[in-house]
């Protein structure tokens, strides 16, 4: 006599043994699905190009005048030596500090803001850095570190102007909220201070040193329209094409 097979009965074992084939074998689970989603819809930095070059002044000579700062003796006792003016910074070379490159449009959507904040610092009575970008939302430290009293008023247009005492050494916060260029910085207690923030969808730029060098790091490979603002020598423009390290760009101001 053949024996039976055993019999199963569903009314005491109720959970499916049906082998999973399409997801459990292929190592997919929600969370991977997800992480993927959040990979591609967010812009990842570090797999771009490196963008670089100088700018440059081959227009007519000028010469800086010195700064009298005697007007407040505190600012004065700063320094030992007498201080030059700062919007035309050119070296022998030819090289222009202070001017902001930067992609016209960014090339992958809006990037969150950071979340280490940028310092305008007021400094010997000016303003460091000169000219600076700064993200959407990112924190802007605003920051009096001389011994005496500074007023800073920031004229922008696109977003809420506002006008800081800062009667002593101190730091106040405040960030923007839509992106607006060349937003102007001044004093009006120190009517030589001024600077300039550009605030940026996208972290694409860079100020240029005080030999006229940039370096914009990760630029994405295409297209793209590359800007040399200065507030003195005004604006180019620039097209460019990005498919691996470009070390040779020139902006010729004149």
């Amino acid at each position: 006599m053949t024996p039976k097979p055993p019999q199963r009965h569903l009314s005491d074992d109720t959970t499916d043994h049906t082998p999973l084939k399409d997801t459990r074998r292929a190592g997919f689970s929600p969370l991977v699905g997800l992480l993927a989603l959040l990979l591609f819809a967010t812009p990842v930095l570090g797999a771009g190009h490196t963008v670089s070059g100088i700018a440059k002044y081959s227009g007519e000579e000028f010469r800086l005048r010195a700064i009298r700062m005697n007007a407040d003796p505190n600012c004065e006792k700063l320094h030992t030596e007498r201080v030059l003016q700062d919007d035309k910074i050119v070296n022998d070379e030819g090289g222009v500090a202070n001017v902001f490159v930067y992609l016209k449009e960014s090339p992958d959507g809006v990037h969150e803001a950071p979340a280490e904040p940028v310092e305008l610092t007021q400094e010997g009575c000016m303003y460091k850095p000169k000219v600076a970008g700064i993200l959407v939302k990112q924190n802007l430290d605003v920051i009096n570190d001389d011994p005496t009293l500074h007023n800073v008023r920031c004229l922008a247009r696109s977003n809420r102007p506002f006008n800081l005492g800062q009667p002593s050494k101190g730091k106040r916060t405040k960030f923007f909220t839509k992106p607006e260029e060349a937003v102007k910085f001044k004093c009006d207690v120190h009517p030589w201070m001024s600077a300039y923030l550009f605030v940026m969808e996208h972290p694409y730029f860079a100020t240029t040193d005080d030999s006229g060098s940039f370096s914009i790091s990760n630029v994405p490979a295409g297209k793209h329209t590359l800007v040399a603002w200065h507030e003195s020598f005004g604006e180019l423009e620039m097209e460019i094409e990005v498919s691996a390290d470009q070390g040779d760009l020139v902006f010729d101001f004149q």
